[in-house]
């Protein structure tokens, strides 16, 4: 099993998340592979060792065999929704692609646009 948080941060200055895929505890995140089965129960693997900007946050095998990762999750302000800026932890029980949050992006933001006839500038403009 393993556990995937997210760190979610307003940004373009690091890759987005685009894709992640677990198999066991190998886990591809866009395109790049990452295998964590040489991590031994009870023990951690330092964001250093990792070397990657894609994680946040060093990995974590507990006791029990199911594996924490952290990943970074850089996002842009107009289009996140709530589910990009604070994002819940996914459990993965089964190899595969896995849902991550940045696959639901909002719809960029409607800018009002400025009518021609407001009433009161026309009004002013009859005074004179």
């Amino acid at each position: 099993m393993v556990i995937i948080k997210f760190s979610p941060v307003c940004t373009d200055m690091f890759p987005r998340l685009e894709s992640v895929s677990i198999e066991g505890y190998a886990i591809t995140i866009n395109g790049e592979a990452f295998d964590f089965s040489p991590l031994e129960r009870g023990y951690e693997l330092e964001l250093e060792a990792i070397d990657s900007p894609l994680f946040a946050d060093k990995a974590v095998m507990s006791t029990d065999g199911v594996l924490s990762i952290t990943l970074l999750m850089p996002y842009d302000e107009a289009t996140a929704t709530d589910a990009i800026r604070f994002p819940e932890p996914v459990t993965v029980t089964a190899a595969g692609p896995v849902d991550i949050p940045t696959n639901h992006p909002a719809q960029p933001p409607v800018t009002p646009t400025v009518e021609a006839d407001h009433g009161l500038l026309a009004e002013q403009e009859n005074l004179h």
